[in-house]
């Protein structure tokens, strides 16, 4: 496992030792840095149009209204409100409770107006955000699988890692304030209008559509009347988590509530504290009555707070009324069709493209010089000659690096999945399948094909002396063999008996149409974004201050009695390059590999091979399974690229050269691409005969037999 280590310039590093993660460094955080920078720079027009409602209707709403009008009007409107959503006795409720919150301590009147202000604008612009998503996420099934992943993202991730960006771009304050609660308290309204639009009977959205009723009128008059109480309990949930946030808020510079406790605690303030505490909770119990559900009022606010957070993941365990019929499950006793002699020399073909692949690895891909790994460690340039006469396999830091190791697993899996169905035909795990078998032939090849049409240093004329690596046999065989395993895959696929465990929808998959186009927009915005940021002095003596340098440096020879002021030049000038200059290398600048191009052009393909694959062409289901596959492996191809380049630099890198937000792009628009395809794929299992496996066998022979009823 010697491989792992940076290299042969460096001391070897066992990979068990915990050392060597010294050596290794995901810049994740400079990636979010560059991107928050660029951001802040280019499209502060855009982030004034994203907060304009939000400060306008804090200042609107809660400045200029709540906090300015008499108090009495407020308790009024709220009681009246309580009123007419629940009935007297809660509107009796919370008359009381606001008067109590008022009579607290001084100025807490104005606390209690500004936090009911902050709440109610995080709640409003919730709904209004929320409520249509949740509509369209349960009526397109493509747009729930997109939005569940982020919701999931906004509960697992705290509040206290994305509530940075907000203060970066938007200042301290109630607007980032508001900004942040919104993310933690969004998703459950999303996921219960969801499941209350997809839990209303599809008998009678049916029986509707039949006598003649528009979409419109079947949603407006049909589904969200029905999905009302999930919808409801959605709208409670999000006003508890909003709630719960007011102690962030607070610490962003946030008004009301949140202030006084988080002052309370800086002053080690017991009265304060406890004022402060019991007006936040009498606050929350009137907000909480008011939008509760009537059957679930018995429940008091830290039981319905703590049921709040035990669901925040399944906010569906909420609702009580929720379909309980019974799930038949049966036993199957059918079996799995077998290998059939079609399939037979394409599964070979694949086969011996993947051993291809696999030997590739082991041989040489580049020599007296590192390709890849050049660009960080300049010393893998030979400026030197320290390689010169060396040779490095796919494995070796300066060979194919990680683009040698991707190409090797890609390869292995490739060989993987045609043993593993040949052995054990539709038992296999379900990866080893035809489907697998594309998507890893065609990601071998566009990483080996990636790595041969990068631009090496010397050709880029970043660094004079470099030397050329040149293209070793390794990586031809490489590209050799991810194209014959493409080839016989795509051929075994076209023979397999596979067939979906679902009917595919019919008409356009918009939602994986969607996730394409967004696929290939982030990796044009990463074609022209940093792949590379090297701070290294070296790299930002422009030819201009060289000039200087060697001027300054024939004068001291000139003049030995100076040599010491000059020399005091020379320093100052690179100190000053040092701070000013950072050589940043997009993914099209001939200043460096141009693997951002390579990436574009592969999704580019990877949007016509999905037209076919979402059924624009026709809704054919054999067709869709494996256009996707060959969609998928141009995806994973993609994220292969950045991957590769990425820990490559991870690898043997200078602690002044990272990789790029541009390489983190293409790696979000390579897994895009592929998880575009996955309501499709994962659909897909070896077809099942009924009856003798022998009959099925013998009815693909073209000789005859008897046939089995294949499913």
């Amino acid at each position: 496992m010697s491989f792992l280590a940076q290299g042969a310039a460096e001391e070897s590093i066992p990979f068990w030792d915990s050392a060597l993660l010294d050596q290794w460094r995901i810049p994740f955080g400079d990636w979010i840095e560059q991107g928050l920078k660029w951001i802040a720079v280019n499209l502060e027009v855009l982030l004034d149009i994203f907060a304009w409602p939000f400060d306008f209707l804090i200042r609107r709403l809660v400045r200029d209204f709540l906090t300015e009008i008499p108090w009495i009007w407020v308790v009024l409107a709220m009681m009246l409100i309580a009123w007419l959503a629940r009935n007297l006795k809660v509107a009796a409720f919370v008359a009381v409770s606001l008067a109590v919150c008022g009579l607290m301590e001084d100025d807490y009147w104005g606390a209690t107006a500004e936090t009911l202000g902050f709440i109610g604008v995080a709640v409003l612009l919730c709904v209004v955000i929320g409520i249509p998503i949740g509509i369209a996420c349960g009526r397109v099934d493509g747009i729930w699988r997109k939005t569940r992943p982020i919701l999931d993202a906004m509960q697992v991730v705290h509040s206290f890692v994305y509530m940075l960006p907000f203060i970066w771009f938007f200042g301290l304050g109630e607007v980032s304030a508001t900004m942040v609660t919104m993310v933690y308290a969004l998703p459950p309204l999303i996921r219960l209008t969801n499941l209350g639009i997809r839990q209303v009977p599809p008998d009678v959205v049916e029986a509707s559509r039949a006598y003649g009723a528009s979409e419109s009128r079947v949603l407006f008059d049909v589904q969200i009347p029905l999905a009302r109480p999930a919808i409801m309990t959605g709208i409670n949930q999000t006003l508890l988590l909003a709630i719960s946030m007011l102690g962030i808020a607070g610490l962003m510079g946030a008004g009301g509530y949140g202030r006084l406790l988080y002052r309370a605690i800086n002053n080690q303030d017991v009265g304060l504290g406890a004022s402060g505490g019991l007006a936040f909770f009498l606050l929350a119990v009137v907000l909480d009555r008011i939008s509760q559900r009537e059957e679930v009022g018995e429940r008091h606010l830290l039981q319905r707070i703590g049921l709040a957070w035990k669901h925040r993941r399944d906010p569906d365990m909420l609702i009580t009324d929720r379909d309980a019929s019974a799930v038949v499950r049966y036993q199957e006793t059918e079996t799995h069709a077998p290998i059939t002699a079609g399939e037979r020399l394409p599964m070979g073909l694949a086969l011996l493209g993947g051993a291809a692949a696999i030997v590739s690895a082991f041989l040489p891909w580049t020599s007296n010089a590192g390709k890849m790994s050049a660009w960080s460690r300049w010393a893998d340039a030979s400026l030197n000659g320290e390689l010169e006469g060396r040779v490095f396999n796919g494995l070796e830091a300066s060979g194919g690096s990680w683009f040698g190791i991707t190409v090797l697993a890609l390869g292995s899996f490739v060989v993987l999945a045609v043993a593993g169905c040949a052995a054990r035909p539709g038992r296999a795990p379900r990866w080893l399948a035809p489907d697998g078998a594309v998507i890893a032939a065609f990601a071998a090849l566009i990483v080996a094909a990636s790595h041969f049409l990068a631009k090496p240093m010397s050709a880029a004329g970043v660094a004079a002396g470099a030397v050329d690596p040149g293209r070793g046999i390794g990586v031809y065989l490489a590209m050799a063999g991810g194209a014959t395993a493409a080839i016989g895959a795509v051929l075994w696929i076209r023979a397999a008996e596979h067939r979906p465990l679902h009917p595919l929808p019919s008409g356009i998959g918009w939602g994986s149409m969607i996730g394409l186009g967004a696929a290939v927009l982030i990796l044009f915005i990463g074609l022209f974004s940093g792949w590379g940021f090297d701070e290294r002095q070296e790299a930002i003596i422009t030819p201009e201050l060289q000039a200087q340098f060697d001027e300054l440096e024939q004068q001291s020879i000139d003049n030995p009695d100076r040599r010491a002021a000059i020399a005091a030049d020379m320093l100052s000038l690179r100190a000053q390059a040092a701070q000013t200059g950072t050589l940043v290398t997009d993914g099209l600048s001939s200043q460096g590999p141009q693997l951002g191009l390579w990436a574009l052009l592969a999704g580019l393909a990877a949007l016509l091979t999905g037209l076919p694959a979402v059924g624009v062409f026709g809704g054919d289901e054999q067709r869709r399974w494996r256009w996707s596959a060959a969609t998928a492996g141009i995806g994973s191809g993609v994220a292969g690229i950045a991957l590769a380049w990425i820990f490559t630099h991870v690898r043997s890198g200078h602690p002044k050269y990272t990789s790029g937000i541009g390489s983190f792009l293409a790696l979000i628009g390579g897994m895009l691409i592929l998880a575009s395809t996955m309501a499709v794929l994962k659909e897909y299992r070896r077809a099942k005969v009924y009856g003798n496996p022998r009959d099925a066998a013998a009815a693909n022979d073209p000789g005859g037999g008897t046939a089995g009823k294949s499913a």
